[in-house]
């Protein structure tokens, strides 16, 4: 019965704002959301149900007393009503707030003295979403049937039984709670997890149910949009995010766009990229061999910087532009926001877009953020084992994803049946724990006794070989932007520069043309994951204002470029020196990253300038990032102007 309940109201919720999803929704859209709508469902209903499951299951429960029979009863049918009447007053609420109903909602209207008034005119103006809540409430309580089964004497074989069914209804309730996810990922289904079953953004909120939305919210607080700066003139002359249109002097270029997100992928194991880093050069010792033939026809920087330190964060920063600001996006408040990204601002050229990982299509909310991203297909181990040119599950890790080599081989190929022009991404995953490489690999790649990570490392590069051989005799090759990057530096450092604050966060950055158009080789100065959205569209003369919080490399000189991380504290790279704040932005230390690698000497009290200088842009880049997301704007006010 609450199954049924839950989609009614979702179908309820559907048709009461039909006007804003009717010029999209079709019948396979539905489907896929009414039944993505399902783990959603379960998991509010195991939580909202869970005293009623308990006192159902005690051994010593007896369905026989009417007592009981009525309290059961009461605690299945109250919380139901309470689920079902929040999710049809949400079909009302939508269109003010345009997500689901969250505990920031209250905090919201907290300080509202007419709410009474306004739930008022609302029942009546919305008579029949009233009339529907009675009747499927009624319904619940008339159709309710208690257990029938009595003993007696409850002897051992019902304390045995009920023992048992307890064992499998905590693993089932567990599951549930969890979502689908149970088996393949190391987090629950979160808000943001509904982007998988949405062909828009703004249907992830049709899949939704606003229980779920409710108690995967409860107590996080949203964020304190600082004010740092009194007005958005003052903010916008620190820091804007607004990006401009190329200039009319610049031919656009519609070329392919090719983004590869390298698990653990870390500067320190690139030797090409560690001639003037290491400490002691003599003992320094790379693992990518094909990477160090292929960085010299690359762009790159002298210092390339990850803004994040795990997997499902570098996807907002790399496609997005979109920071890690304390809590990574895709578990904040804001993950059902409205973002800018390299499908949403190319889809405008019309480019065609897809996100490629190995992993089951649930791991590790990936599909769910390249749907919210605007991607407008997506290509997992499902998609991958459906291919006949492959060998299925027969090359999966048993872990993890499919093994780096196939599928990146696998990505070469489909994108040679898509129109062009294309943008793409893929994630590896073979370079991460267990560190594990093919059976047939393992005289090639050999564990040199360092760390076991440095062989899947060395396969990793391999498979990055073999991709761009493949990819080198397709069609679109010679008309396509390669980006190469890491999700985030590797935990498994061997070199003391690479463990401190300011050196934990270095992966390569590398942006390949094959035209040549591109400069090639070392650049001065800085890059950050931020950087690569920007980038490229400044490369490719994207004719539009956008939203991107990073920088255009090209066209910003090195002296004015930063690069940004807050994993524990806020911190912030510009020119030589690396900034550390606290969560207020009170400065903690000032060094130089350069020429002091190992941070020994705080100069944050003989530099007072450049400290000056740094935490100034520090607090206008996270005042911009709060003001933005608490508003969900995407909108390009001009610099100086009031929103």
């Amino acid at each position: 019965m609450a199954y049924v309940a839950y989609s009614v109201c979702r179908l309820a919720f559907l048709l009461e704002n039909w006007d804003l999803y009717s010029i999209s929704m079709t019948a396979e859209s539905a489907i896929k959301i009414f039944k993505g709508g399902i783990w959603f469902d379960t998991s509010a209903i195991c939580y909202t149900n869970i005293l009623y499951v308990v006192l159902a299951m005690l051994p010593f429960s007896s369905p026989g007393r009417n007592w009981y029979r009525t309290l059961t009863k009461m605690l299945y049918i109250i919380p139901n009503a309470v689920c079902i009447l929040l999710n049809l007053g949400d079909s009302v609420y939508y269109p003010f707030g345009h997500h689901r109903i969250t505990t920031r909602t209250f905090n919201e209207f907290g300080n509202e003295d007419n709410l009474g008034r306004i739930f008022g005119i609302e029942a009546i103006n919305h008579w029949y979403l009233v009339l529907l809540t009675i009747v499927m409430i009624w319904g619940m309580y008339r159709l309710y049937r208690p257990s029938t089964l009595h003993f007696a004497r409850p002897d051992w074989k019902k304390w045995a039984a009920d023992i048992v069914a307890i064992g499998a209804v905590t693993v089932v309730a567990i599951w549930g709670m969890r979502g689908a996810t149970f088996f393949t990922s190391t987090r629950p289904i979160a808000v943001s997890n509904a982007h998988q079953f949405a062909k828009r953004p703004s249907e992830a909120n049709i899949v939704l149910n606003t229980p779920f939305s409710l108690i995967r919210t409860i107590g996080k607080r949203p964020p304190i949009v600082p004010e740092y700066f009194a007005t958005s003139q003052e903010l916008d002359a620190v820091y804007t995010p607004l990006h401009h249109a190329a200039p009319d002097s610049i031919i656009p270029k519609k070329k392919n766009v090719v983004i590869l997100i390298v698990e653990s992928f870390a500067t320190e194991f690139i030797g090409s990229l560690n001639n003037n880093r290491a400490l002691d050069d003599s003992t320094y010792h790379g693992y990518t061999p094909w990477m160090d033939s292929f960085i010299p026809e690359t762009l790159t920087f002298e210092h390339t910087f990850a803004n994040t330190g795990v997997s499902i964060d570098a996807m907002p920063a790399i496609l997005s532009s979109i920071p890690k600001m304390g809590h990574g996006f895709f578990l904040s408040p804001y993950s059902l926001n409205h973002i800018t990204s390299f499908a949403t601002e190319l889809s405008n050229w019309g480019y065609h877009s897809a996100f490629f990982h190995g992993g089951t299509n649930d791991s590790m909310g990936f599909q769910a953020f390249a749907r919210g991203a605007g991607f407008e297909e997506y290509f997992g181990m499902d998609e991958y084992c459906k291919d006949s040119r492959f060998n299925g599950k027969d090359d999966f890790d048993g872990t993890w994803a499919i093994w780096d080599e196939e599928f990146l081989q696998y990505y070469a190929l489909k994108m040679s049946e898509m129109p062009q022009p294309f943008v793409t991404g893929v994630f590896t995953a073979s370079s991460h724990h267990p560190f594990a490489i093919p059976e047939k690999y393992k005289d090639r790649f050999l564990d040199e006794g360092i760390h076991q990570l440095h062989k899947c490392i060395r396969y990793t590069d391999y498979s990055l070989g073999r991709f761009f051989d493949t990819a080198s005799r397709q069609p679109w090759y010679a008309n396509t932007i390669f980006v190469l990057t890491a999700d985030h530096s590797s935990s498994k450092t061997t070199h003391q520069e690479y463990k401190t604050d300011a050196g934990d966060n270095h992966v390569p950055i590398v942006i390949f043309d094959p035209s040549g158009e591109m400069p090639r080789g070392m650049q001065k100065g800085m890059m950050q994951q931020l950087d690569i959205l920007p980038t490229v569209l400044g490369w490719l003369g994207y004719d539009r204002d956008y939203i991107a919080f990073g920088n255009d490399v090209l066209r910003v000189p090195p002296e004015e470029r930063w690069s940004f991380n807050y994993n524990l504290v806020p911190q912030m790279y510009m020119g030589d020196y690396f900034l550390q704040t606290d969560a207020e932005c009170n400065v903690n230390g000032l060094y130089d990253y350069v020429n002091d690698i190992m941070m020994t000497t705080d100069l944050k009290d003989t530099m007072p300038g450049k400290v000056s200088e740094m935490q100034k842009k520090l607090k206008g880049l996270m005042q911009s990032y709060y003001e933005r997301m608490d508003a969900d704007s995407v909108k390009v006010r001009q610099p100086g102007l009031p929103e």
